[in-house]
């Protein structure tokens, strides 16, 4: 290996108006390793990935590739993109979008390669090859786009969150997968924000805040504690607490199905939440869960009674409001900040009877709308997709809520964002709650669960457990194993 093998990264800097994404970072990526970044939401890391995969161009400084000046047009091939938010064809089948860019001039697509289907049994997609992509759930979809990076020629492998929405299993797999492309020397990055990830797979970790690395660790230095050390600012040191702080909720329903079925994922579900409450649903995919949370928000084909508040099927849609898992469903990337944080109210909050637009109003709601959900921007006019991962997050939080509905309905609402931010969304859910709403959350983390949540089910096999309070658990590891039986049995946790 030669001394200018691999990628240069010197005062390189990204700007977006006055916002400064990168303020000059300097990096090395070396072939046969995989390098970690680490860092809060905002601190650029995104934007980084962006550059290095030449999808955007950086506003100052030098970027080599093995000793030569970096050349989008001419070396956009070697670099192969996971993006945090699969960035796929949805019309396409999981088989067509793994071959995407790579099936050659014919008006017919070709046969899946060998080596293809190879990668997709690797990763648990060959039951999925002639499913369209828009049937599949956000792990499939995710595996989909791994399978694609994975199955390209490319040098350099760019993965940012690639096991957000992945099993355990399934991670597992997929850095063995990683470590295999790093050993055939491949240069490897993998951006994440799960510790031990990076400590368990990295040769090195390049820590960066406010666009600057600000140090690299490796070796004997580089433990889960030096990690949190390093990324800890003074806006994490002052971060809101956790949501545990119970809410009282009120003694009758505001939300209830009764005999709710779905046609293959749940079955007669009898389930409530209450003003003040926030309520979790967990399961591994396959089991009814997330369907079950997509019921609540009217986006699956259900049978049974539904009542939130005093209205019952019809007039439902005005008092929830729903946020999917993959934030990008959720906002309008051509919009900016402001526009995207007002884009659910109703007509006369932001026109006139004739539709004009009540400009100064929307100014005045967007600004407001900025401060109460906590969302970090340079103005409101700056471009929704300038904002970090978890600003964009809190973004589409805020546009659910800014309508006041009664029931809020979220799936994995801190998918991807970094333990400020999560703060933060924990402290904006249950501030909602406590004004008298209900609250709904699909999530795959346990830990996540016992900070926010204060009652949580298990679904397994399309049915409802008895109610876990999380009250009731003095550490998360209770939780855990209680919630692992029952994902494993379907049944209630045995007495002690």
């Amino acid at each position: 290996m030669s001394a200018t093998s691999g990628i240069s990264l010197r005062g390189v800097s990204k700007n977006y108006g006055n916002t400064i994404a990168l303020a000059g970072i300097d990096l090395d990526i070396k072939p046969g390793e995989i390098l970690g970044i680490a860092g809060p939401n905002g601190a650029g890391k995104s934007t980084l990935v962006r550059i290095i995969g030449g999808e955007e161009r950086p506003s100052a400084g030098v970027l080599s590739f093995d000793g030569k000046p970096w050349s989008p047009a001419d070396d956009w091939h070697a670099v192969a993109v996971v993006h945090q938010e699969p960035q796929l064809f949805p019309n396409l089948t999981v088989a067509q979008n793994v071959m995407a860019g790579r099936e050659g001039t014919g008006r017919a697509w070709p046969k899946l390669r060998s080596a293809d289907a190879a990668v997709m049994d690797v990763l648990g997609l060959a039951p999925w090859r002639d499913t369209a992509l828009s049937d599949c759930s956000l792990a499939t979809q995710q595996r989909t786009e791994i399978a694609r990076a994975v199955a390209r020629q490319a040098r350099v492998f760019l993965f940012d969150e690639p096991n957000s929405a992945l099993t355990a299993e399934e991670s597992d797999e997929l850095f063995r997968e990683m470590h295999k492309l790093a050993g055939s020397g491949r240069m490897v990055v993998l951006i994440t924000h799960r510790l031990n990830d990076l400590v368990s797979h990295c040769a090195r970790v390049a820590v960066v805040r406010d666009g600057r690395v600000r140090t690299i660790l490796s070796g004997e230095a580089l433990t889960e504690e030096g990690l949190a050390r390093q990324l800890v600012t003074e806006s994490v040191q002052a971060a809101p607490a956790d949501g545990r702080a119970a809410g009282a909720k009120s003694a009758k329903p505001l939300f209830s199905v009764r005999g709710w079925s779905h046609q293959t994922a749940f079955r007669g579900i009898d389930f409530d939440a209450h003003a003040g409450e926030i309520v979790a649903l967990m399961g591994v995919e396959g089991s009814g869960a997330r369907e079950l949370l997509r019921s609540f928000a009217g986006l699956e084909r259900t049978t049974g009674s539904i009542r939130l508040g005093e209205t019952g099927d019809v007039g439902l849609r005005r008092l929830r409001s729903y946020v999917p898992a993959t934030r990008t469903l959720s906002l309008y990337s051509n919009f900016s900040v402001g526009e995207n944080l007002l884009v659910r109210l109703g007509v006369p909050e932001i026109a006139w009877p004739g539709l004009a637009l009540k400009k100064g109003r929307m100014k005045l709601l967007a600004q407001s709308a900025v401060k109460r959900f906590l969302v970090k921007t340079g103005s409101i006019s700056q471009p929704i997709r300038s904002l970090s991962g978890g600003n964009q997050q809190k973004v589409a939080i805020a546009q659910a809520l800014n309508c006041s509905p009664e029931l809020l309905v979220l799936e994995e609402p801190t998918r991807g964002v970094d333990i400020h931010s999560k703060g933060e969304i924990y402290r904006l859910l249950r501030d909602y709650a406590a004004g008298g709403k209900a609250v709904v959350i699909f999530c795959t983390e346990v830990l996540e669960i016992f900070e926010v949540a204060d009652t949580a089910y298990v679904v397994s096999d399309g049915r409802l457990s008895p109610p876990l309070s999380s009250a009731s658990y003095d550490h998360v590891e209770q939780l855990a194993t209680d919630i692992t039986r029952l994902e494993a049995h379907g049944r209630a946790p045995q007495a002690a």
